[in-house]
């Protein structure tokens, strides 16, 4: 749902005031914006001038759920967010300014994509985990009760 049909506020980052820190707004589909953004936000936390409120305006293209199907909004709303996509800006930025070529890119691309299938292939054929792992590193007052029974 548009942010603009459930919020009476422009921005998110507007209510970063209220807690007394600095909220920033920033296209979210243009890295190098979102990069300049979080360095100056990290760098104000790190030297303990406290937390900042960043808020990137992007899209989620796909619907809530799998199989959702979409029908609070257009086809045409789909496509003109699909045009700003993060990656293609960036890869178009990278070509423009002669940082790399397609074929670097596409070298990069098939080298990530072949790492995500070495992941998934791990993760097929690993052996479940026992069920006493889904309360490692969790600490509540319920996981203590339960494994002290």
């Amino acid at each position: 749902m548009r942010q603009d049909k459930h919020q009476a506020i422009k921005d998110v980052a507007d209510r970063a005031i209220g807690y007394g820190i600095p909220g920033v707004t920033v296209d979210g589909n243009d890295v190098l914006a979102v990069y300049e953004v979080a360095k100056e936000a990290i760098n104000r936390a790190r030297s303990g001038a406290g937390p900042t409120l960043v808020e990137c305006k992007t899209y989620r293209y796909r619907g809530h759920f799998e199989g959702d199907p979409t029908i609070y909004r257009s086809k045409e709303e789909v496509e003109e967010w699909l045009a700003k996509d993060p990656i293609l800006r960036l890869s178009k930025h990278i070509l423009d300014n002669d940082v790399a070529t397609e074929k670097e890119l596409k070298d990069i691309e098939a080298r990530i994509v072949e790492e995500v299938e070495e992941a998934v292939r791990f993760a097929e054929e690993s052996p479940y985990p026992k069920e006493e792992a889904a309360v490692e590193d969790v600490y509540t007052d319920i996981v203590e009760e339960v494994r002290v029974r």
